[in-house]
Parts: structure tokens; sequence; C-alpha cells
């Protein structure tokens, strides 16, 4: 399996940067540019290093399978997940678990390797949600023989609300502290190419947010 998130908008710092003039200690209204461009930049390496863009967004979730996928890996995973005989097959118990936390799915849709256009799934019919779980999940439930789903299932796009916020909207401090912490760190030690990015302190201020790795069959 291959999967990609993507969102529509550029990775910004979420807080007041005057905050994090505050945590450099610099006065100099010369400085704010760099020091807005060293936030942003701490900002995109936080989400790189948590798995989950930061602050609600619009995501995308691309899972595409690869030829070699078709009638494999995931032929034996869907066989041990259950399935019923009717009319034709119908897959059962099968979760496809969301890589980040999520607040409500938008929409579900599917291409096939005959078919590149987006086919749009229904809430209720062809699929339904947990997303009250710690790792928020969809369950399908495709009304199609199980050899043309093999043959045929190439893309699955999830459209979601997402991202790591508090109830109230707003970032979670301890992510906050660590954006501010990173980038006093880079301030201070420009040009500096024994600076550690990655040190304790900044790892534990993040531990509770950090997001299990994406995997796949390939």
């Amino acid at each position: 399996m291959l999967y990609k998130l993507t969102t529509n908008d550029v990775t910004r710092y979420p807080g007041d940067i005057a905050d994090v003039q505050d945590w450099v200690a610099s006065l100099s209204p010369d400085q704010m540019p760099i020091i807005q461009g060293l936030a942003d930049a701490a900002t995109v390496i936080t989400e790189k290093y948590l798995g989950t863009p930061i602050g609600k967004r619009s995501i995308r979730l691309v899972i595409s399978r690869a030829e070699t996928e078709l009638n494999d890996n995931f032929a034996r995973a869907w066989l041990q997940s259950g399935t019923s005989w009717g009319s034709c097959f119908y897959g059962s118990n099968q979760w496809t678990e969301i890589p980040t936390p999520a607040e409500c799915i938008q929409s579900v849709s599917v291409s096939t390797w005959s078919n590149c256009s987006l086919i749009p799934l229904i809430n209720g019919i062809d699929y339904t949600t947990d997303l009250l779980t710690k790792n928020p999940r969809i369950m399908f439930s495709y009304n199609m023989s199980i050899t043309d789903y093999f043959y045929q299932f190439k893309n699955l796009v999830i459209d979601y609300v997402g991202g790591l916020y508090e109830v109230d909207g707003s970032v979670p401090s301890p992510i906050l502290t660590a954006i501010h912490y990173l980038t006093k760190g880079m301030f201070e030690n420009r040009g500096d190419t024994s600076f550690d990015i990655m040190d304790n302190g900044y790892k534990y201020l993040l531990s509770a947010y950090k997001q299990p790795d994406i995997s796949g069959a390939r």
C-alpha cells in the first residue's frame, strides 16, 4: 500500500509570533522576518515529526494499491477479516484506520483501474465511521463481488477535517512550547552544523501527541 497525506494550505506557525519573539528574547524589529521564517520552519519540522498536521484543517488521505497487491497480501487480509455470502460476497469487519485525529469525514471515494474518475461512496451504506476511538477508522461494506473488488479497486480517497487541537480549536500548549523551543535553538545556533534539532527536551514535549507511522504491504 502507498499512503499520502495532503492539505490545501501552506503550513505556518499557528500561534502569536510575538510569543516566539519573547522566547527568542530578541527586541530588534529587524529580526522579526527571520524569527517568522524560523517559526514556520519549526512548525513544518514538528508536523513531520508528529506525523499529523497541526491545527484544524481539511486533510486528504489517499491509499493506493499497486499491481502486485491486487490478489496477494490485500486478498489475504480481506479474507481473514470475515466475509458473508448472499447473491454476492460482502466484505465485513475490516477497519481502515485514519493516521491522524479526525473531527469529521467530509467525503469518501474510490477509483478503479478501468475508470480513473472518483466514485463517491455513501455514508451509512457503503461505509461507517468510528471517530471516537484513539485512532479514527472507517469500515467498508462494498456491495460488489469480491473478484471485482480485487481486480478493479485502485485508489481510496478520504477527505476529512483533522489535526491536533483542543476542544476550543487552539493548538495544545506543549506543541507550541516545542515549536518555541526549536525556533529559539535554530535562531541562536544559525550556521552551527552541530546543533541537534531533535534533542530530548523537544521530543519529550511532543511524546504524547506523536502519531504511529503509516505502514503498508509494499
